[in-house]
C-alpha cells in the first residue's frame, strides 16, 4: 500500500497527514462526522487541544468504543523528554490497518493504530484502535509493562498494542478492547474482573529468547489478541496482519529490517531502555520491547 513521512509543528497537521495517507489509500474521509471508513471500518479521529484522539466504531454513525486512545502533549510520561515540537511522522497504510507513529526529542515515540481483524467468524466488526494512551487522564503517567504483564490503570499506561493483561479499574477507562461481541461482550475482552486479555502472556516465552543469542537478531513475533471466556478458556479474536512484536535490544529506531521478501521498520514503543530491558513498574520507558511494522516505502 503506502508509507509517508514528514515532519509537522502541531497536532491539527499530524492529522491532516493521516488523512490524505489514507484518502490515497483508499479510505474515505468525512470531515462532518471527523470519521475515516473504508468498507465497513470506522474510526472517529480529532483533535483536542493538543492531543490526537481516535475512537473505533463498530458502525457508520453509532457503536462507539466506551473510550478513545490518544497521543500528543496531553501523554506526560514521569521523567521522560517531554513532548516537543516539531515531530517527525510516519504513517503507514495498508488494505485494513493504519498505523501513525510519532518521534519527538529524539528518542521518544507515540503512536496510534486502527484496522479491522483479520481473524474470520466473529459475531462483531472485528474492529480495533490502539494508542500510547487512553483518553481522559491529563495528569503524569508511568509505564507498567514486563516480559509477562502489562497493567493499566487512571495514571498508569501500558504503551503497547494488546499487551495489557491486569486493569486496576474499569475496562472501559483504560482496557485493550476489540469489537468481538463474543458472548456478548461487544468490545470488551476480559472476563468481567480486572483480568484482561491473554495478551503477552501468550508469547512470554518466545520474549525471553530474545533476541537470538546465535546471532543476536531479534525475532518477529505476531500481535494477537484474545478474548476470555466461560469456562477458563480463550478465543482468538484479533491477529494484526502488518505489525509484529520485536525486542529492540540490537536495533536503532527506524532502522528497517529485510526478511525474505518483506521489509518491515523497527520502533521502540515508547522509549528504548537497554539496562531495563525487561521492563516492569512505574517506568519512564519501554525497556526493550518495541515492534516491526510492514514498511513499503522507497
Amino acid at each position: 500500500m503506502s508509507y509517508t513521512t514528514g515532519t509537522a509543528n502541531d497536532m491539527v497537521a499530524v492529522r491532516q497527514a493521516l488523512i490524505d495517507a489514507c484518502v490515497a489509500g483508499g479510505w474515505i474521509w468525512d470531515a462532518g462526522t471527523e470519521v475515516l471508513s473504508k468498507g465497513a471500518i470506522f474510526v472517529r479521529v480529532s483533535v483536542n487541544n493538543t492531543d490526537l484522539l481516535l475512537f473505533g466504531r463498530s458502525s457508520a454513525g453509532a457503536g462507539e468504543m466506551p473510550v478513545g486512545r490518544r497521543m500528543g502533549e496531553g501523554v506526560k510520561v514521569y521523567s521522560a523528554p517531554a513532548f516537543s515540537w516539531p515531530v517527525q511522522y510516519r504513517i503507514f497504510v495498508f488494505q485494513h490497518e493504519v498505523y501513525c507513529v510519532l518521534q519527538y526529542a529524539v528518542e521518544m515515540f507515540q503512536w496510534l493504530a486502527f484496522g479491522k481483524s483479520s481473524v474470520s467468524g466473529l459475531p462483531g466488526s472485528g474492529i480495533w484502535a490502539e494508542g500510547t494512551a487512553k483518553n481522559g487522564y491529563t495528569g503524569e503517567v508511568v509505564v507498567n509493562m514486563g516480559i509477562n504483564s502489562g497493567e493499566a490503570y487512571s495514571y498508569g499506561i501500558c504503551p503497547a498494542p494488546f499487551w495489557i493483561t491486569y486493569t486496576n479499574g474499569s475496562e472501559s477507562t483504560v482496557g485493550d478492547v476489540l469489537h468481538n461481541d463474543l458472548d456478548g461482550g461487544g468490545w470488551s475482552l476480559r472476563d468481567g474482573s480486572n483480568v484482561q486479555l491473554l495478551g503477552v502472556r501468550a508469547i512470554e516465552s518466545l520474549l525471553k529468547l530474545l533476541p537470538n543469542a546465535w546471532n543476536s537478531e531479534g525475532v518477529l513475533v505476531p500481535i494477537r489478541a484474545y478474548k476470555i471466556r466461560p469456562s477458563s478458556k480463550a478465543s482468538l479474536v484479533g491477529d494484526l496482519e502488518h505489525a509484529r512484536y520485536i525486542r529492540v535490544d540490537n536495533y536503532v529506531a527506524a532502522q528497517i529490517l529485510t526478511i525474505g521478501h518483506d521489509r518491515w521498520m523497527v520502533f521502540p514503543f515508547l522509549r528504548k531502555n537497554t539496562e531495563q530491558r525487561n521492563g516492569g513498574s512505574s517506568l519512564s520507558h519501554s525497556g526493550t520491547f518495541g515492534w516491526a511494522i510492514r514498511y513499503e516505502g522507497a
